[in-house]
Formats: C-alpha cells, sequence, structure tokens
C-alpha cells in the first residue's frame, strides 16, 4: 500500500495539508547539521531529502549553502515543493528504490524510513547505502514511539536501527532528540551514519 505513489498522493489531495506536514523546516535540521558537521559534511555537499514532501527541510537545506535533491514519490509533493519554493532545489519525482539514483554526499532523512513498511527496512537501508558516494553520510531523524498507531509513521528501537544500519554504515551517532517539534517531543531519535568502504 505505502509502497505505491498512489496511496501518498490521495494524502495530499485529499488533505491539502497532510498531518505530518509543519508548514515549516523540522527543527531537527540545526541538531542533526550540529551533528553532522563536526564529521565531516560541508556546505557545497551533494545532498538529497528523501519523501521531501512538500520541501521544507529541502529548502531550508538549500539556503544554508548545499547542493540539494529533493525527492519524493508523490507527483502533488513534487508539484507542491515546486509552488512553494520554485527551482532552487533540484525536485524530482522519483522511487527512492530506483537503483540509478545518487551518487549523493549525504542523505536528510526525516520521516522517510518510519513511512517504509518495516519489512521494506533492510532494503531501504541498503539502497541508502548505495545512493551515497564514498563515505557518504546518512543523517536520520526517527520515531521510537508512535503512541501506539499502526503507522505509518512506525517505530523502531534505537538497537534495531544500529543493528539495520550496521551491515553498510559506521553508526558516529545515535541518540534522543532534544529539538523535535512539540507534537513529537520524546518520541524521535537521530542518527548519524557513514557509508562503509566496499
Amino acid at each position: 500500500m505505502t509502497d505505491h505513489p498512489d496511496y501518498w498522493n490521495r494524502i495530499y489531495g485529499d488533505e491539502g495539508r497532510p498531518g505530518w506536514d509543519m508548514d515549516r523546516a523540522t527543527p531537527l535540521v540545526d541538531e542533526l547539521l550540529g551533528l553532522a558537521l563536526p564529521r565531516g559534511l560541508r556546505p557545497g555537499c551533494r545532498l538529497v531529502v528523501p519523501g521531501c514532501g512538500y520541501g521544507h527541510d529541502a529548502a531550508d537545506l538549500e539556503g544554508r549553502g548545499f547542493s540539494v535533491t529533493g525527492l519524493d514519490f508523490a507527483p502533488l509533493a513534487i508539484q507542491g515543493a515546486r509552488a512553494r519554493y520554485g527551482d532552487r532545489v533540484a525536485w524530482s519525482q522519483a522511487d527512492w528504490f530506483d537503483p540509478h539514483l545518487g551518487p549523493w554526499d549525504a542523505i536528510f532523512d526525516h520521516t522517510c524510513f518510519v513511512a517504509m513498511d518495516p519489512v521494506r527496512r533492510p532494503a531501504y537501508a541498503e539502497v541508502c547505502a548505495d545512493h551515497l558516494g564514498p563515505g557518504g553520510l546518512w543523517l536520520a531523524a526517527l520515531f521510537h514511539d508512535v503512541k501506539g498507531q499502526a503507522g505509518p509513521p512506525h517505530a523502531i528501537s534505537m538497537d534495531a536501527m544500529r543493528s539495520l544500519a550496521e551491515a553498510r554504515f559506521e553508526v558516529l551517532h545515535l541518540g534522543d532528540a532534544r529539538e523535535s517539534h512539540p507534537r513529537r517531543a520524546g518520541r524521535e531519535f537521530l542518527m548519524v551514519a557513514r557509508k562503509r568502504p566496499g
């Protein structure tokens, strides 16, 4: 169901502003960059935002000097992003699992991983590694608590996330988020991981 663009397009069409849209970039942009910049992320890097929605995070990151691709499965999401932010970001309506995407220097993953059906998580981690160049960084904001809802979003524990990522990544940081949006406070954690050689 969630692995088809029509599922997401229907939400954008029915709701206009979906429940996950904050109408601005997540406050976790600052926190994740604070963790990633000392670990080699630099302005000018090629950065992708999968599941970018209306593009708030992508536009914020572009404004900080990154070369940003905002990617989403749903055509209405990309149309909305382009309407809000013009062409300052390279918008792409594409499937994150397309093997021909990338390479990028970093992935800024805010809610895309947790939107996936949990059975697709190993494949998702694999394509993250495949879409990154050597030493590329995966920056992720994830839910460890979704208040008992069936999802999406889907929760994952820190230990499970570490185990999943470590096959292809060196986990550099894994810890509770401190700057979450008030609706998500106490329910998110952050990961910064570097793609392993080979």
